[in-house]
C-alpha cells in the first residue's frame, strides 16, 4: 500500500463528503495502491451511516467510529495507528485532491526519499494564497531562506508512516486544541531529514467560502491568546539548539509578524474599547515575554510601527496607525492585450488604491520616503518604523492565471519597473507597470492550461506586509489566437477583468460580435471583429432559431482566422431568413441577429426584441483576395 489517506469526520454535510469521495475517485494513482480511512468522531447524525455505504461500495475505505473527542487530533492519530499506506496524506471532510494529486506525490517522495513532501495548494477565496511557497519544485527545502518549508503550516501535506512512528509525532489530543496542525508540524520540522517541495503538480483544494469562518479564532476570546502562547513556546522548546536556530526564527518571525504585530489591523478600530484593550494587553505580554523586539529589524515597516506602538504601550497611537495605515491595495489594468505566434503578451499599469481612491500616505524627507502620520507619532517610533525607501525598491509584482474552476494559480514571468512621483505638496506617489508572457501550451508549470477552463488573469503584489492578488483590469475587445490547431481566447469579463479561455470557440463566438456577412458557395460567412492571431479554422457550434423551436439549437460551425482576421462559416443550404446568436456576450451587443437574404446582398440586424443597431453589408465585405485565400486554407486543412 503506498498512500492512507486519513479523513477526520464530524457531521459531514452530504455535499463536502460528495466532493470529497469523488476527487479519491478520480485519482490516477490506483485504487488498489491507496487506501482511505474515515474516523468518524461521534457524529451525533447520519454520517457514520453515510461513510458505512461508502465503504460498502469502495474496496479501498475503511471506516473506524470512535467517541466524541472534540477535535480533529484525536482521529487523526487514531487514522495514523490504523494506516498501512507506506505514506500517510491528512484531508478535512469537506475538501478535495486534485486527480493527478496522490500519484505525483507519492512518486515525488519516493524519488527523494521525502519524510514529508509539501504538494502545491489551493484556497477556494484566496486567488494567490501561498503563491510563493509553490515557485519550484524542490526535491530538499529545508534550509529554504525566504520561507519556511512548511507554510502554510496545515496538515494537507504527505508524511512517510515510519518517520511519524520512529519519532512518535501525533497530534496534540483535547476537546480544544487551537493550531492543533502547527504543533503538529513543529515536531515535523525538528525532526525531518528530507522536506520536499512539489510544485509543478497541484495537490490539495482547500475549500472555503465566502464569508466563512468560526468563532473558534476570535482574537477577543482569552483561549486564543493562551493558546497562542502555547504556540509560541512550544517554537522555542520544539526547535532549541543551534541546529535549529534558522527555522525557529522563521517560525518566531512568523507568529511575531502575522498573529502579534499583526492583529493591529483597521479592523482594530471597529472594536468595543474593552475588546482593544484586552487584544493590545495579549500582544503586548506575548511581545515581552518572548523577547520579539530582537526581531523587530526583520518585520516590514508597518508591522515595526505596530511593534513599536504596542512596546511604548500607545494603544491610543495604535487605534491613530490603524486608521491611518490601514493597507492598500493594488490594482493592474492592462493597456495593451495582443496575440503573437499563440502568446498573449500583456502590458499594463499598477496603481495603489482602496475602494474609496485613498492611496499610501508617504513623503520625502531628506532623501528618504517615509510614512506621512501626525508628529505625535512620530513622537514615539524610530525613523526605522516609518522609513519605507527599500520597500518601495522591494516591491513585487507577479502576474499569474487562476482557473474559475479548479482554482489552480499558475504564476507567469513578470518584468516589472516601480517609480515615485514627487508631488507638488510635497507627498510621494507610486506607479508600477507590467508586463508579462502567457502561453497557453505551457503556462501550467511548462503544461498546457486545462482547456475551456476560465482562467483569470490576475496581478499579485507585495509591498511591505501589504499582499493583494487582484484582477487585471481590461477594457481591451475580445480577440482569439489559433496555434497548432487549437483556439484561445482573451476577453474582458463581465465585471472588466482580463479572462483567457484556452479551446474556448464556443466563448469566442458569444464574445466577437459580427460585423459583416456575405454567402460564399451557400454557406454563411459572418465577419468578426477585433484582429487576431494565427491561422487556421476549428470546429464550434452557433445557437439558430428554427421555426417551432422554443429556443436556439446548436448549428454546426467553423471559426477561422486569416491575415488577422475572424470569420465564422455556417454551412448553407442557407434559407432566406437565419436567426443565430453571435457575440451575444458583447457590451451591448444583441442577443441574436436575423440574416436576410436579398436580391444583390444579404442583410443583418438583431433580432426582434433584442437591443443594438442594424447592419448592411454587400457580398463584396470580404475582399476577393481575402476570401480566395480563406478557401485555400480551408482545403488545405481537409475543411472544405
Amino acid at each position: 500500500m503506498k498512500i492512507s489517506v486519513v479523513v477526520p469526520t464530524y457531521k459531514t454535510p452530504s455535499e463536502g463528503l460528495a466532493r470529497l469521495i469523488g476527487s479519491l475517485d478520480r485519482q490516477t494513482l490506483p485504487a488498489s495502491e491507496f487506501e482511505v480511512i474515515f474516523v468518524d468522531d461521534g457524529s451525533p447524525d447520519d454520517t457514520l451511516e453515510r461513510l458505512k455505504g461508502l465503504a460498502s461500495t469502495h474496496r479501498n475505505v475503511r471506516v473506524e467510529a470512535i467517541e466524541n473527542s472534540g477535535w480533529p487530533s484525536k482521529p487523526r492519530n487514531v487514522g495514523i495507528d490504523l494506516a498501512q499506506g507506506e505514506y500517510v496524506a491528512f484531508m478535512d471532510h469537506d475538501d478535495e485532491l486534485y486527480p493527478d494529486a496522490l500519484r505525483a506525490a507519492y512518486e515525488f517522495a519516493a524519488a527523494h526519499r521525502a519524510d514529508v513532501v509539501s504538494g502545491k495548494e489551493s484556497r477556494t477565496t484566496d486567488p494567490g494564497w501561498a503563491l510563493g511557497s509553490y515557485d519550484v519544485d524542490r526535491a530538499q527545502a529545508k534550509g529554504r531562506e525566504d520561507v519556511h518549508p512548511l507554510l502554510p503550516m496545515n496538515p494537507h501535506k504527505l508524511y512517510r508512516k515510519a518517520f511519524l512512528d520512529e519519532f512518535g509525532i501525533r497530534f496534540l489530543e483535547g476537546r480544544r486544541v487551537l493550531w492543533e496542525d502547527i504543533f503538529f508540524n513543529l515536531q515535523v520540522a525538528r525532526d525531518a531529514k528530507v522536506v520536499s517541495s512539489l510544485a509543478s503538480v497541484p495537490y490539495y483544494h482547500w475549500v472555503t467560502t465566502e464569508g466563512s469562518g468560526s468563532t473558534t479564532f476570535l482574537k477577543s476570546n482569552d483561549d486564543y491568546w493562551e493558546w497562542l502562547r502555547r504556540v509560541c513556546s512550544a517554537t522555542v522548546e520544539t526547535l532549541a539548539g543551534d541546529e535549529n536556530r534558522m527555522q525557529r526564527e522563521q517560525l518566531e518571525l512568523h507568529q511575531y509578524n502575522s498573529r502579534v504585530a499583526g492583529a493591529f489591523d483597521l479592523k482594530f478600530t471597529e472594536r468595543s474599547e474593552r475588546n482593544k484593550k484586552f487584544i493590545f494587553e495579549r500582544a503586548a505580554a506575548l511581545q515581552a515575554d518572548f523577547d520579539y523586539r530582537r526581531l523587530n529589524d526583520r518585520l516590514t515597516v508597518s508591522r515595526r510601527l505596530r511593534a513599536e506602538l504596542l512596546h511604548a504601550g500607545r494603544q491610543d497611537l495604535m487605534e491613530t496607525v490603524c486608521a491611518l495605515d490601514a493597507a492598500v491595495p493594488a490594482w493592474g489594468r492592462a493597456d495593451a492585450v495582443q496575440w503573437r505566434d499563440g502568446v498573449l503578451h500583456i502590458e499594463g499599469v499598477v496603481e495603489w488604491a482602496d475602494s474609496s481612491g485613498r492611496r499610501p500616505a508617504l513623503r520625502r524627507t531628506g532623501g528618504r520616503i517615509v510614512k506621512d502620520l501626525p508628529q505625535e507619532v512620530l513622537d514615539v517610533v524610530t525613523r526605522d518604523a516609518i522609513d519605507v525607501t527599500r520597500e518601495i525598491d522591494a516591491i513585487e509584482l507577479t502576474a499569474f492565471v487562476h482557473s474559475r474552476q479548479s482554482r489552480v494559480a499558475w504564476a507567469s514571468e513578470t518584468t516589472a519597473e516601480v517609480s515615485v512621483e514627487d508631488r507638488p505638496d510635497g507627498t510621494v506617489g507610486i506607479a508600477g507597470r507590467v508586463s508579462f508572457l502567457i502561453d497557453p501550451r505551457r503556462a501550467a508549470f511548462g503544461g498546457p492550461l486545462d482547456s475551456g477552463s476560465h482562467w483569470d488573469i490576475r496581478l499579485h503584489t507585495r509591498f511591505g506586509s501589504a499582499t493583494t492578488a487582484r484582477a487585471v483590469k481590461s477594457m481591451i475587445p475580445a480577440s482569439v489566437s489559433i496555434a497548432d490547431g487549437h483556439l484561445h481566447l482573451v476577453y474582458p469579463n463581465d465585471g472588466g477583468a482580463a479572462t483567457l479561455i484556452p479551446d474556448g470557440q464556443q466563448e469566442a463566438v458569444r464574445r466577437l460580435s459580427p460585423t459583416a456577412v456575405s454567402l460564399e458557395e451557400g454557406d454563411l460567412v459572418i465577419t468578426l471583429s477585433g484582429q487576431h492571431d494565427g491561422s487556421g479554422s476549428v470546429d464550434t457550434s452557433v445557437g439558430e432559431w428554427k421555426a417551432g423551436a422554443a429556443g436556439p439549437r446548436g448549428t454546426a460551425a467553423k471559426l477561422t482566422v486569416i491575415n488577422g482576421n475572424a470569420f465564422l462559416r455556417v454551412p448553407g443550404p442557407h434559407p432566406a431568413v437565419r436567426t443565430l446568436r453571435v457575440g451575444d456576450r458583447t457590451p451591448g451587443g444583441a442577443v441574436a441577429w436575423t440574416f436576410r437574404s436579398r436580391r444583390g446582398g444579404i442583410d443583418m440586424e438583431p433580432a426582434a426584441g433584442t437591443p443594438g443597431g442594424a447592419v448592411s453589408a454587400q457580398p463584396t465585405a470580404i475582399a476577393p483576395r481575402l476570401r480566395r485565400a480563406a478557401g485555400r486554407l480551408l482545403r488545405k486543412l481537409g475543411l472544405r
